[in-house]
């Protein structure tokens, strides 16, 4: 059947906005570029990997796949996540706040002022128009392999919100097996519209990248462009990985987690991601210390660092066999390949919860030589993890910036200057507008298919990543997030938090200006009560525009 194309004219000025307006047709081949193609579109996601992990951003483990790809490219080291995987996701696929796309909650209200709220169903609602749906209206094929976090059932899954082609893991996530990872049941993943289960040969790293490189060679023929989502679950707790990964890292992590965090902000100092004369955060949030742990205790928590390493490490070496396959079949040059970890480092340790320590030594096998195996379930919790955030403070689910300041970069030689880097604030919904952008697509406006909808509230990078602009946020455009009662707001280099991770009677609202304290360790909300009252009510309106319930 032959597609009906429509010659849509945008004038400069709209383009360096970042504007998307109304339609879903996209443009004619004379707008898209030199060669007259428009680009395939390759969206990494990474689950819980913390900002220092990776090569190009300071880390040790070896990732030299995907370092290449951000030094071919342009690292965004200013970039912005929600404050955990669903919320994430939602902004992701709606390009508007999570509370707007039916996620200001995870997994469905828990509270009764948020029953009945199209904000807090748990799942991404259709008052927003997925990223997918204006691809494929757009002339694309769409694919997704890993996780989707966005609902449970096949009416809200990927197949209802515009995947041609999907396998998802509908649980947080599992990786060696079939085990869930709520305890030793089987895990749900959706095979397009079916329900299936996996058998003991899985590895959710390779199979996801299999899964996709499939789908893609699938519908070549068709001569189309793609939009391939490739949202990993690595490396995302219960920590597993091949013992044959697990043993390159035998004995790198000795020297326990205080030292592999100082190791990596000096790392980052002489990458110039911190300043030369930026101090670390002190030690004494490393709890027990690491001197402190007997010989044993050493051995089990260098065991966690080193299935994590492997598992970050897998997940670089099968990016680049996506990155192989689309260069042996010529596509490479022509697809824009973004790459962002969903949140920051996982500080929790729901390992010691009885759901799962009451299976130990029995379902679960958790001596030191199994450990990272289907039968174990570990975390590394929040010593590693602050290892992993550096050089930040805090981990993710909390509006720190260790909690949702992420690695983020994009390759696309055509369109991005090799080895730049954009210190730029950008925020996960600016993905939507961006790639919609690139594709020559337009979202529908106000309604979608006879329904409602809700605008994109993101703004296109384009701008950032050619490097025709610095910022594409006004210094007076404000930034919010808030889920389970911890929240944040950031207007231009200040910043206010509310600390919810402390007892309840001491929570309160921190004030900090990034510009001079990144790390975020000097409270200026006693001495800057103006500048406090400016930010309590920019955090006022994020919450009312968006239908914050706290």
């Amino acid at each position: 059947m032959s597609r009906l194309i429509r010659v849509i004219l945008l004038s400069a000025s709209v383009l360096a906005a970042g504007l998307i307006l109304s339609c879903t047709r996209s443009r004619d081949a004379s707008e898209r570029g030199p060669d007259g193609a428009r680009p395939n579109i390759l969206f990494i996601l990474a689950d819980d990997l913390g900002y220092g992990d990776l090569g190009m951003f300071g880390g040790e483990i070896p990732t030299p796949r995907l370092d290449t790809l951000a030094r071919g490219g342009m690292r965004l080291t200013n970039f912005y996540s929600g404050l955990t995987c669903s919320p994430t996701r939602a902004m992701l696929m709606s390009g508007t706040d999570n509370h707007l796309a039916g996620v200001g909650v995870m997994g469905g209200p828990s509270r009764p002022e948020h029953k009945d709220k199209p904000g807090y169903v748990g799942y991404l609602n259709f008052g927003v128009v997925s990223l997918a749906e204006v691809l494929g209206d757009a002339g694309y094929n769409t694919y997704m392999a890993g996780k989707w976090h966005l609902g449970m059932e096949v009416e809200n899954g990927p197949v209802a919100r515009g995947f041609r082609r999907s396998f998802v893991s509908l649980d947080g996530a599992a990786h060696l097996g079939g085990w869930d990872w709520r305890g030793p049941q089987p895990a749900n993943y959706r095979d397009g519209e079916k329900l299936v289960q996996v058998g003991d040969d899985f590895y959710s790293t390779r199979v996801y990248t299999e899964k996709m490189l499939e789908y893609i060679d699938a519908d070549r023929a068709e001569g189309k462009p793609f939009f391939a989502y490739l949202a990993y679950t690595a490396p995302h707790w219960p920590l597993q990985a091949p013992d044959e990964s697990i043993a390159r890292f035998k004995g790198k992590y000795d020297k326990g987690y205080q030292a592999l965090y100082h190791e990596r902000f000096e790392r980052m100092k002489k990458m110039g991601l911190v300043a030369p004369d930026a101090e670390p955060i002190g030690d004494e949030r490393f709890e027990p210390a690491w001197d402190a742990l007997s010989a044993g205790q050493k051995k089990v928590e260098a065991r966690k660092m080193e299935i994590y390493a492997a598992m970050v490490s897998d997940l670089d070496q099968y990016v680049g066999k996506v990155i192989d396959y689309l260069e042996e079949i010529g596509e490479l040059d022509n697809t824009f390949i973004m790459f962002m970890s969903d949140n920051g480092a996982e500080s929790s340790r729901l390992d010691l919860a009885p759901f799962i320590a009451d299976h130990v030594g029995k379902e679960y096998d958790h001596t030191l030589e199994n450990l990272g195996r289907g039968n174990t379930y570990v975390m590394y919790g929040k010593n590693w993890a602050s290892a992993s955030a550096a050089p930040h403070f805090r981990h993710k689910a909390t509006a720190f910036e260790g909690g949702i300041h992420v690695p983020a970069f994009v390759h696309y030689p055509k369109m991005v200057a090799p080895g730049s880097r954009s210190d730029g604030v950008g925020h996960v919904i600016d993905v939507y507008p961006t790639l919609l952008e690139l594709a020559g697509a337009r979202h529908p406006g106000t309604t979608y298919k006879g329904k409602e909808v809700l605008p994109v509230r993101g703004r296109s990078l384009v701008p950032l990543i050619t490097g025709k602009a610095e910022e594409i946020r006004d210094a007076d455009e404000i930034l919010g997030w808030e889920l389970h009662g911890h929240r944040g707001v950031r207007q231009g280099d200040w910043k206010l938090v509310w600390d919810h991770a402390l007892p309840e009677k001491e929570r309160r609202w921190r004030l900090f200006n990034l510009a001079e304290d990144p790390f975020e360790q000097n409270d200026l909300s006693g001495t800057r009560p103006e500048k406090y009252g400016e930010m309590m009510a920019h955090w006022d309106t994020y919450a009312r525009e968006n239908g914050v319930i706290y």
